[in-house]
């Protein structure tokens, strides 16, 4: 009879003993096949594959570029043209012209650009610089410089032609966003495809001579 007893007792601590483990096995392998079974559904239709600008002001290239165009290194942009501004074709494509400054189409606004040489107007803007460089006579405005020509152009009947301006020409100025280079070891700035070297005079003025401009453009 205790011999009985006691395999009785035995037996029942063995089942307390295994079939906590067993039940919490199977707890964790259920919840392990779950996590690895879940999956996001994700409705397709709910996603818009096609992007379109609502609004053509993102456009991020002009309507028609011209090859000679060149923008200013900090890109100015207007939604709307000066009130007394000028349009201009220069080799079948616009121009608008204010004050010395030139724009162009650029989505359904307009950008600043500097002209293409050879590009003509009649009056030149306020403010211009005269520069006496040997026998000619040039004009300064914005980057910008011109000449008085007397010979007839297809483009426009404009009495002043944008050029390039001769090496050794001084200036007391040139644009603030003038980029800075630097060419063997020296300090430049260009603007306009001209390089200028900077000069200080033992009173503190400081000139800019023009040492290098891009023939054609």
């Amino acid at each position: 009879m205790d011999t009985l007893k006691k395999t009785f007792g035995i037996g029942v601590l063995l089942c307390l003993f295994f079939f906590p483990n067993n039940t919490m096995g199977q707890k964790r392998q259920t919840s392990k096949n779950r996590t690895v079974k879940t999956e996001r559904s994700h409705n397709n239709d709910r996603v818009n594959t096609t992007h379109r600008r609502h609004d053509s002001r993102y456009r991020t290239q002009p309507v028609r570029r011209n090859p000679h165009y060149r923008y200013p290194h900090h890109r100015r942009i207007v939604r709307t043209l000066p009130v007394n501004h000028v349009r201009i074709s220069f080799r079948g494509l616009s121009y608008f012209y204010y004050s010395g400054i030139y724009y162009t189409l650029y989505g359904d606004q307009y950008i600043v650009v500097m002209p293409p040489r050879g590009f003509r107007i009649t009056v030149l803007p306020v403010g211009y610089t005269r520069l006496v460089v040997g026998p000619s006579i040039y004009f300064y405005h914005s980057g910008v410089y011109y000449i008085e020509s007397s010979t007839t152009s297809t483009d426009n009947d404009g009495k002043y032609e944008v050029t390039q301006p001769p090496v050794g020409v001084i200036l007391n100025h040139i644009p603030e966003d003038s980029k800075e280079v630097v060419i063997d070891g020296k300090t430049l700035y260009e603007y306009n495809d001209i390089l200028y070297k900077k000069h200080k005079s033992q009173e503190g003025d400081i000139t800019y001579e023009v040492v290098y401009s891009k023939t054609n453009n």
